[in-house]
């Protein structure tokens, strides 16, 4: 069995996907293990594509975010003709609510931050809220619409993403477990897993919150957490929304396809379990119907949960690792990964292949950022 590679993946999600997919395609012989079922970590997703509902102000993932987003009708196309799975992506655009007065002055606040940069932004006055999504109450404070912020299937996106890479030539080891990373005079040479040992030229750790436990070794261990979040999705029968509607207290209701309405999340800190708890599915439900009274007719189809990476600058994890050579990270996405999945496959793929512009827009992002001073001492 064949068992050296140019890069070893650690992590089947959309994000190691992505990568191992726009790796391959340049013709490099890579590997991608997933302790479970790979994509499984991203079907929790909303699938909301919320390049500009995601930010209030300034911030060096925006532009990331923003070109990400752009991706997707290409994307579509690509996957689609290399896979044959359509990942559902719906250009309805996305209505940011105030639920009450209390809401309005955040809310509009992001509005003027963002209608500076981009002038489709619109501000709704609460009488204008339901002309835009009748489904919407009438009772809210206004309405922030974002009418480029898209949603796709999350589910089909990871999907179709494995299925590229492994058209593309990707090994996927799935139910195979990274057990240790193997490193040899400071720098990273392979995995070991139940299989046996695999040897790379290249690692890249892009295990989402699963990444940091396996580098504890190395010694730097970025500051990520696992946040879980949970979700339910009802079916209406009756007349449904078309935009996704996500309340300025996260709350977020996301229209799929034969009236699903996918409604989340909660969010609870250094956790991963997976139990879905009745106090916490009882609060969604809760928040959204207020906003969307139509759920209330509606029936439970399925409950779950998922657990995001969340650094604690709350900016993503990419880049080389300080003190292994050849090592690299790839997580912190939190609840953007969907979003952000098509460029950082992208950038990362320009970025290993010694592209400057790449590093230059992705140092924001290095881990090296989180080195104490004893650690910098060693670098």
């Amino acid at each position: 069995m064949m068992n050296t590679y140019d890069y070893a993946v650690i992590g089947g999600g959309v994000i190691g996907c992505s990568i191992a997919y726009r790796l391959a395609q340049k013709g490099y012989l890579v590997a991608l293990f997933d302790s479970d079922s790979a994509g499984k970590a991203s079907m929790a997703a909303g699938g909301m594509l919320g390049a500009q509902n995601e930010f209030e102000r300034d911030n060096p993932l925006m532009d990331m975010a923003l070109k990400s987003r752009s991706l997707f009708p290409d994307l579509r196309d690509e996957l689609m003709e290399e896979t044959g799975i359509d990942i559902e992506l719906r250009r309805a655009g996305l209505l940011k609510v105030a639920a009450s007065a209390e809401d309005l002055p955040a809310l509009l606040n992001q509005y003027h931050f963002l209608s500076e940069k981009d002038a489709t932004v619109q501000w709704l006055e609460a009488h204008e809220v339901p002309l835009a999504e009748p489904e919407v109450t009438r009772d809210t404070a206004g309405a922030l619409y974002l009418e480029k912020d898209h949603q796709v299937k999350a589910p089909l996106l990871a999907l179709a993403f494995l299925r590229a890479a492994v058209n593309a030539g990707v090994h996927v080891y799935e139910q195979t477990k990274v057990h240790r990373l193997l490193i040899q005079n400071e720098q990273a040479v392979g995995v070991e897993t139940a299989l046996g040992s695999f040897y790379a030229g290249r690692l890249i750790s892009a295990a989402g919150a699963w990444s940091t436990s396996m580098l504890t070794e190395t010694g730097f261990v970025p500051p990520v957490v696992p946040v879980k979040g949970e979700c339910v999705s009802v079916k209406l029968t009756a007349a449904a929304p078309v935009k996704t509607v996500f309340a300025v207290d996260g709350c977020y209701i996301v229209p799929k396809r034969n009236k699903e309405m996918l409604i989340g999340a909660t969010s609870l800190p250094d956790s991963f379990d997976p139990a879905v708890t009745a106090g916490g599915i009882r609060s969604l439900l809760n928040r959204a119907a207020r906003l969307l009274p139509v759920l209330d007719t509606g029936t439970i189809e399925r409950t779950w949960s998922g657990v995001r990476p969340q650094a604690v600058d709350h900016l993503p994890v990419i880049g080389a690792h300080p003190l292994i050579d050849q090592l690299y990270m790839c997580t912190g996405h939190y609840r953007n990964g969907i979003l952000l999945s098509p460029a950082t496959g992208v950038l990362m793929e320009h970025y290993l292949s010694g592209c400057p512009e790449a590093a230059e827009r992705l140092a924001p992002f290095s881990p090296a950022r989180f080195l104490t001073k004893k650690e910098e001492s060693f670098v």
